[in-house]
């Protein structure tokens, strides 16, 4: 299983005939509150939300609990010493992946320097995947 960013899953959505539609479907994917929470919040219509909460269905959802936003504090609490400024999305997101132990694939960079503390969080490597 993979968890896929918010970015990833709008190129998804947007795009649903391409090579990148094809190479999700072919994978078991989790998503987090928080990407699910990001798709709706960034939808344009309601048609599109009707067209994301139907989706979801599809995907595994990755369940987060009190503890891992307290998780979620301390990692960007520890970010934050080390002078790097994350959104709390995006550590949540990441501190999901490492809970369930599973590659997060992703186009934000700033997810390798998430990765440069927190060695445990795999990001997954598409090249390497390619079919």
């Amino acid at each position: 299983m993979i968890l896929i960013d918010t970015n990833v899953m709008i190129d998804y959505f947007r795009s649903r005939d391409s090579e990148l539609a094809a190479k999700i479907d072919s994978l078991q994917v989790g998503l987090c509150g928080v990407v699910r929470t990001e798709l709706i919040h960034g939808a344009r219509t309601e048609e599109e939300v009707d067209d994301y909460l139907y989706a979801f269905k599809t995907f595994d959802y990755l369940i987060t609990d009190d503890y891992d936003w307290d998780c979620t504090g301390f990692m960007l609490q520890t970010l934050r010493s080390r002078g790097l400024q994350i959104p709390l999305a995006d550590a949540m997101i990441a501190l999901t992946a490492i809970k369930y132990d599973i590659p997060l694939w992703t186009y934000d960079h700033h997810f390798k320097f998430i990765q440069g503390c927190y060695p445990e969080l795999k990001l997954y490597d598409n090249t390497a995947h390619a079919d």
